[in-house]
C-alpha cells in the first residue's frame, strides 16, 4: 500500500532578474503575474479547499514593486487572499549569492517588517530556489527576523545538493539555534514529471507513480506526502501562473486515483513538516554554494561591487552620526542599496550568453547586469563625498584648503601611510563640486607618493591635520633591475627598516628572495617565526600566474568536458560533474623585466611577463616597514577568449597537517568540518579572507577584490566530499573564469587589476584573523579640509573586547537613532561595553534584525553600556544619542 497519500504542489514563478527576458521587461512582467494570480484565486475561491488555486511569491522584491503602483482596491484584494491562504509571500528578497555581506543579508530581510504591517500577516517562511546554498550566518539572520521555516530547491546544474533529497532537517546556526529546513527537489519538478502541458491525467499518473516509488524507497523519508513545485512550462524561470493547472488538479482529484494533489503555500507545508520536527535530524554547517564561480566571469564588476559595499559601510557610519535629512539623499541611499542587491542576485544574463556570446540579447542583458554594479558605485561615491564634505565642514567654494581629514570607517585600528594628493594643495579656487568627482573607494593604493609619516587611527575614527603641521619624511626611491642588472641610486635614513639588495627585499617581518635573471620568487621567509612560508619543492611559486583550459588532447574544447549536462539525471539529483576532466595549465612564456621601487615606508618588487590569455601582465609585491602584511597585485589586459578558461595565482604553502578557515557573511567556517555534507568544497567564496594553518604556522590571504579561492589543489569539477589534507597544500586565488555554459559571461576582455593581502602568523586565531582581514579590505578615506588651523580628532564608537566586532552601524530606517550590529567571533560567552566617546546616551534598546525593539538596555552610564553575547552570537541595538 502506498505510503504517500497526497502530493503538495507549491506554484511559483521562480524569479531570475534576467536570463529569459531583459531585466526591465521581466520586472514589469512580475507585477502583472501578481494580478494574474489574484484573478486565479478569485476564480477558484468557492471551490473545495483541496482544489483551490494557490500562488506563492517566493521573493518579496516583486511584491514591493507591485505595491508601488497598486491601487487600494488591489491591495485589499491581495490581503484577502493572503488571509484565506490562497496567496503567500516568502521572507526572501531575491535569490542571492554568497557575494552578500552580513549587513547586505540583513538589509534584504527588512521588507518582512513592512509586508507584515501592510497585510497584517505573519511571514514565517523563506524560500530560495535554483541557487546552491547560503552563508552559514544567514540562518541566524532568518531566525532573528522571525523566520521559522526555510525551503531550498537546489538546481544541480554545475552544482550539488547536501544529503539525499527530498528531506527535512534542523539547520543549526553558528550560535547553536536551529532553523527547520526543507531540502526540496529542483523547482518546477511537478510540472516536468507530470508533463502537465499534455493536460492528460493518465500521463500525470505515469510520471507521478515513477517519482513516488523513488520517494517511498527512501527509508529515511518520514512524511506521508510528497512536496514538489510547479512553474509554467516551457518557461522554467520568470513564468506566470499556469491558468490550466487548477482545472487539471481538480479533474485529477475528481477521478479518485488514491493520491490527492493540492496546491500548497509555504505556511501549509511548514505545518505539515512541523508535525515531524521532533524526529528530524540536526545538521550544522555552512551551506557552501557551488554556483558562485560564475561571479568571476565578470571580475571587474564583481570587484567594483565589493569596493562599493565598503564605501557604503562608511556612508552608513557617517549617516548614523551626522544624518542628512534631505529626502532626496535618503532616496539615493536606498537606490544605491537596491543596485548593490541586484548585482549580487544570482542571475547574470541571458540563457544563451555562452552558446551565442555575440547575440544582441546577450549584450542587452549583460549591460543591464553590469549597470547595477556601476550605478551602485557612482551613487555610493556621491553619498560618501557628501558626508565627508559635511564632516570636514567644507564650504561649497573656497580658496586653498588648510589641511587633510582621515577617516577610518572600519571596526579595527589601522596604521596609515599618510600621503597628500597634489590636488589638495593646488593654489587657487577650490569647489566642493570638483572634489565630488573622486569616488574614494575606487582609488587603488599608491605607495610611491611622498609620505608624511604613518598615522595610527583607532576603529571608527577621524582626524584632521593642518598641512603646516606635516613634514615630508622622504622621497620615493627606485632600484632598477632589468634582466639581472641592478643599480642603486641612494639610501635615506627613513628607509632603514626595509632593505633591498641583489635579489632580496627584507622588511622587519619578512624576507623575500627572487632571481633577477628569471623573475622567479625563490623564498618568502617569516622572520619572527623563522619559517619558510613557501613550499620550495612545488613547481609553482608565490603568486604565479596560471591559465587553465580544457586539454584538447582528451576533450573537445567545450564546457561539456567538465559538466556533460543531463536534465533527467539532474532532476533525479544524480551528479553530472566529470570528476576526471583533463586540464591544461600554462604559465609565463617570457620574462620581461623586474625592478624594485623604494618608497618612504615600503618597497615593491615589480615583475613583468608575457603569458597565455593575457597581455602586459605585471605583478607587484609590496613589503612594509610598519605592518606585517604583503600586498600582492596583478594587472593585465585580458584577451577576448570565449572557450573555457580559468585564471589563477598560486600560493604553495610549507604546512604539514593543515586545516582551513574562511569567512562568509561575517562568520568564520572551517573547511570540511563546519560545512554541510555534499556542499561545495572544491572552491569557496570568501567575504574577506581564507586562512590555512597547521600547529605551528598560519597563512591568511585577504581578498578585497576577488572572492573565489581553492584550497589544497586545483579542484574545479572534482566534487569532493572532503578535501585531501596532504602536506604542503596549494592555496589558489581564482579571480577569473568563464566555465559556466549559460547565464554568466563567455568573455571579459580588457584591463583588470586584482589585489590580495598576505599575512603570516604563528597560529590561527579567529579574532586576529578577522582583525587582519577587516583591515585588509577596508580603506582609510582622505579628504581636504578648508578650515583646518589646528589638529582635531574623534572616535564615533568603541567596543571593549577585540573578539566582538561591529559588523554594521547605520541610521535606523524609521524614527531617530542608530542601529549597531555586533558579532562575537569567539567560541566563548563574553561581556563587552559599547561606548560613544564625548557623547551621552539618551536611550538604548535591544532589537531584532528588523530594528523592532525587543527590550530596554539597563545600566547605561553616560556614554556607554555593557551587553552579553554568547559564542558566535549576533545582536542588534538601537541607540539614541543626546543632541
Amino acid at each position: 500500500m502506498s505510503k504517500i497519500k497526497e502530493v503538495l504542489v507549491l506554484h511559483h514563478s521562480h524569479m531570475d532578474v534576467g536570463y529569459t527576458h531583459a531585466q526591465p521587461i521581466l520586472l514589469e512582467m512580475q507585477r502583472h503575474y501578481i494580478d494574474q494570480a489574484l484573478d486565479m484565486c478569485e476564480r477558484t475561491e468557492e471551490w473545495e479547499e483541496v482544489n483551490r488555486f494557490r500562488w506563492t511569491c517566493e521573493s518579496s522584491y516583486p511584491v514591493l514593486r507591485w505595491l508601488e503602483k497598486a491601487k487600494p482596491a488591489q491591495v485589499d484584494r491581495f490581503k484577502r487572499f493572503l488571509h484565506n491562504g490562497q496567496m503567500s509571500i516568502s521572507g526572501s528578497y531575491m535569490h542571492s549569492t554568497p557575494l552578500c555581506s552580513a549587513e547586505e543579508l540583513a538589509k534584504m530581510l527588512y521588507p518582512i517588517r513592512h509586508l507584515r504591517s501592510q497585510f497584517d500577516i505573519e511571514i514565517k517562511t523563506a524560500i530560495h530556489h535554483d541557487i546552491n546554498g547560503q552563508p552559514w550566518s544567514y540562518n541566524q539572520l532568518l531566525l532573528d527576523a522571525g523566520i521559522e521555516f526555510f525551503i531550498m530547491g537546489v538546481n544541480i546544474h554545475f552544482g550539488g545538493v547536501p544529503f539525499n533529497r527530498p528531506n527535512a532537517f534542523h539547520w543549526q546556526a553558528p550560535d547553536r539555534r536551529t532553523l527547520l529546513t526543507f531540502n526540496g527537489e529542483h523547482y518546477s519538478l511537478f510540472s516536468q514529471i507530470c508533463d502537465v502541458n499534455a493536460k492528460n491525467t493518465d500521463i500525470m499518473a505515469q510520471g507521478l507513480s515513477k517519482y513516488l516509488r523513488k520517494i517511498e524507497s527512501n527509508p529515511e523519508y518520514p512524511f506521508d506526502f510528497a512536496y514538489l513545485t510547479a512553474t509554467n512550462l516551457p518557461l522554467y524561470d520568470n513564468n506566470p501562473p499556469d491558468r490550466d493547472l487548477a482545472e487539471l488538479l481538480k479533474t485529477w482529484n475528481g477521478e479518485d486515483r488514491g493520491i490527492q494533489i493540492s496546491f500548497v503555500t509555504p505556511e501549509q507545508l511548514y505545518a505539515r513538516v512541523r508535525e515531524h520536527a521532533a524526529n528530524l535530524p540536526v545538521h550544522a554547517g555552512d551551506w557552501t554554494d557551488y554556483w558562485n564561480f560564475g561571479s568571476a566571469s565578470s571580475a571587474k564588476e564583481t570587484k567594483l561591487n565589493r569596493r562599493t559595499k565598503q564605501g557604503m559601510k562608511a556612508v552608513e557610519l557617517l549617516d548614523a552620526f551626522g544624518r542628512v535629512d534631505d529626502q532626496s539623499f535618503i532616496e539615493t541611499k536606498q537606490e544605491a542599496w537596491n543596485q548593490i542587491l541586484l548585482y549580487d542576485e544570482h542571475t547574470w544574463g541571458a540563457f544563451n550568453s555562452v552558446s551565442e556570446p555575440d547575440h544582441l540579447n546577450v549584450d542587452i542583458q549583460w549591460m543591464h547586469k553590469a549597470h547595477y554594479s556601476y550605478m551602485a558605485n557612482s551613487l555610493t561615491g556621491y553619498l560618501l563625498n557628501t558626508h565627508l564634505e559635511k564632516l570636514a565642514n567644507n564650504p561649497l567654494q573656497s580658496e586653498t584648503p588648510e589641511g587633510i581629514m582621515l577617516v577610518n570607517p572600519s571596526s579595527v585600528a589601522v596604521t596609515h601611510d599618510l600621503q597628500i594628493p597634489s590636488s589638495f594643495k593646488t593654489p587657487g579656487r577650490h569647489l566642493s563640486a570638483d572634489r565630488m568627482r573622486q569616488v574614494l573607494m575606487n582609488i587603488e593604493n599608491n605607495h610611491a607618493g611622498a609620505s608624511y609619516g604613518t598615522i595610527a587611527l583607532p576603529p571608527f575614527s577621524w582626524r584632521k591635520i593642518p598641512f603646516q603641521a606635516l613634514r615630508e619624511v622622504g622621497l620615493s626611491q627606485e632600484i632598477l633591475a632589468h634582466k639581472g642588472v641592478i643599480g642603486t641610486d641612494g639610501e635615506g635614513p627613513w628607509f632603514r627598516e626595509v632593505t633591498v639588495e641583489q635579489g632580496k627585499i627584507e622588511s622587519p617581518f619578512h624576507s623575500c628572495s627572487f632571481d633577477p635573471l628569471t623573475g622567479r620568487i625563490k623564498s618568502l621567509f617569516d622572520k619572527q617565526q623563522e619559517w619558510e612560508v613557501l613550499d620550495q619543492s612545488s613547481p609553482w611559486t608565490l603568486f604565479q600566474y596560471i591559465q587553465e583550459t580544457v586539454d584538447t588532447v582528451y576533450h573537445s574544447n567545450n564546457r561539456s568536458a567538465i559538466h556533460p549536462r543531463d536534465i533527467e539525471d539532474g532532476n533525479n539529483s544524480i551528479s553530472q560533474w566529470n570528476h576526471n576532466w583533463k586540464a591544461k595549465r600554462l604559465t609565463y612564456t617570457q620574462f620581461n623585466y623586474c625592478r624594485v621601487e623604494r618608497h618612504s615606508n615600503s618597497a615593491t618588487l615589480i615583475i613583468s611577463w608575457d603569458a597565455p590569455g593575457v597581455e602586459q601582465l605585471e605583478q607587484r609585491f609590496t613589503f612594509f616597514s610598519y605592518k606585517p602584511d604583503i600586498e600582492m597585485k596583478a594587472t593585465f589586459f585580458k584577451q577576448d577568449i570565449t572557450t573555457p578558461e580559468g585564471t589563477y595565482f598560486t600560493l604553495p604553502l610549507n604546512l604539514k597537517a593543515w586545516r582551513c578557515h574562511y569567512d562568509t557573511a561575517s562568520q568564520l567556517v572551517e573547511l570540511d568540518t563546519q560545512q554541510l555534507p555534499g556542499v561545495s568544497r572544491d572552491y569557496i567564496t570568501v567575504d574577506k579572507s581564507v586562512s590555512v594553518y597547521d600547529g605551528l604556522h598560519c597563512v591568511t590571504m585577504s581578498c578585497p577584490d576577488a572572492p573565489l579561492v581553492q584550497v589544497g589543489d586545483f579542484n574545479f569539477g572534482k566534487e569532493q566530499k572532503t578535501i585531501d589534507k596532504k602536506e604542503k597544500p596549494l592555496l589558489l586565488a581564482w579571480p577569473m573564469n568563464n566555465y559556466w555554459d549559460t547565464n554568466f559571461r563567455a568573455r571579459q576582455p580588457g584591463f583588470v587589476s586584482f589585489t590580495y593581502i598576505l599575512s603570516t602568523f604563528s597560529s590561527f586565531d579567529p579574532v586576529n584573523t578577522m582583525i587582519s582581514a577587516t583591515r585588509a579590505v577596508s580603506s582609510v578615506l582622505a579628504s581636504p579640509v578648508v578650515d583646518c588651523k589646528e589638529e582635531s580628532a574623534g572616535q564615533f564608537v568603541e567596543v571593549s573586547e577585540d573578539c566582538v566586532q561591529v559588523f554594521d552601524l547605520k541610521s535606523v530606517e524609521e524614527g531617530k537613532g542608530m542601529l549597531v550590529r555586533l558579532i562575537n567571533h569567539s567560541d566563548q560567552e563574553v561581556n563587552t561595553s559599547l561606548r560613544f566617546p564625548n557623547r551621552m546616551i539618551e536611550a538604548a534598546f535591544r532589537t531584532n534584525v528588523l530594528e523592532e525593539i525587543q527590550s530596554d538596555i539597563s545600566g547605561i552610564e553616560k556614554g556607554s553600556f555593557t551587553v552579553n553575547l554568547k559564542a558566535k552570537q549576533m545582536q542588534y541595538f538601537l541607540v539614541i544619542l543626546k543632541s
